[in-house]
């Protein structure tokens, strides 16, 4: 393990190390933090708790030994959500190159050459590390409830990557698809990327669910008349295309998925419900499951009831 010996310090920033830090030893449960916010990009500390093992002030004191000896970055754009009297957001954290390094030499993580992350946690701007957070926030809750589950495994990151057919684990994007739609009589070729995939596994019934997130924060429109242009129904046409072409079987070697999409509010997931149905008639309605993101915070993320375009009620872990 690595040893820094640093006079103590009088007092710690948030916003900026305070370049004279207390001594610092790093410990297997600190490899452990660094690896989790490498593998989500950004974490806040209320992640960093969720997924590590210890005492709220303890992993607080590590997260602050981790920033203050630059294993840890503190993106700069998150001081915007500091507003007069809206209160203290989590502090968010950022993998710094020396936490990088660290990781890479016990084998933890692919550091890239010439990739600077500190450089990279600086030039990063507010709507891409919110919605990091957002996808975050299933992604780490879902991690929680399987972890409590004994009857389901959970397979999403590097794990998952690995099962991928060579020539779609080698490409740069490996679960971007590009796919031919028709819309009012007219042909287009689409993009599509999930923001979140993963797949969970049921030993006792020997079968496997794929399922692809769309973490939606209100800021695309449900419907525009310019197909080419980004919005909902776009998704919707597309991840449709995809089922239909079997392009799920061709890529990535399923036999199955599903899209699970999170809304900001019940209302808004109605609006998406409703434009999905007068578009495509309900066919392929059941591909896509939505739940609001308030709801699906407050509940068990695999006994949550999510509704498919046609309504039904749907659950990651189905009931006997």
């Amino acid at each position: 393990m690595t040893l820094d010996t640093c006079q103590r310090g009088a007092y710690r920033p948030r916003r900026k190390r305070s370049g004279n830090p207390p001594p610092f030893q790093l410990t297997d449960r600190d490899l452990d933090i660094l690896q989790a916010v490498a593998r989500h990009r950004f974490l806040h500390s209320g992640h960093v708790r969720q997924l590590i093992v210890g005492s709220e002030k303890n992993i607080a004191n590590r997260l602050k030994g981790l920033f203050e000896h630059a294993y840890l970055d503190r993106p700069d754009c998150q001081y915007d959500f500091y507003r007069t009297g809206g209160g203290s957001s989590l502090a968010v954290y950022a993998l710094g190159d020396k936490g990088a390094r660290v990781l890479a030499n016990h084998e933890r993580f692919a550091c890239g050459p010439g990739v600077s992350w500190t450089h990279k946690n600086r030039k990063v701007g507010r709507p891409f590390l919110e919605h990091t957070l957002a996808v975050a926030d299933f992604a780490v809750a879902l991690s929680v409830a399987v972890a409590a589950s004994p009857v389901v495994d959970l397979t999403d990151g590097d794990a998952l990557l690995a099962r991928l057919p060579a020539t779609t684990r080698e490409a740069a994007k490996p679960f971007r698809l590009s796919v031919p739609i028709t819309f009012r009589s007219s042909r287009y070729t689409i993009g599509l990327e999930p923001d979140y995939v993963f797949s969970l596994g049921f030993p006792s019934r020997g079968r496997r669910a794929y399922f692809l997130v769309e973490i939606d924060r209100g800021t695309m429109p449900v419907e525009r008349s310019d197909i080419t242009q980004s919005s909902i129904l776009r998704k919707f046409l597309a991840y449709g295309a995809a089922w239909r072409a079997k392009r799920h079987t061709q890529t990535f070697g399923w036999r199955n998925f599903r899209v699970l999409v999170v809304t900001g509010n019940a209302e808004r997931a109605q609006n998406m419900r409703a434009v999905l149905q007068r578009h495509t008639g309900g066919q392929g309605a059941q591909l896509f499951w939505f739940a609001d993101r308030s709801s699906l915070i407050a509940h068990n993320t695999l006994e949550h009831a999510w509704f498919d375009g046609e309504g039904n009620e749907r659950r990651l872990l189905p009931r006997e």
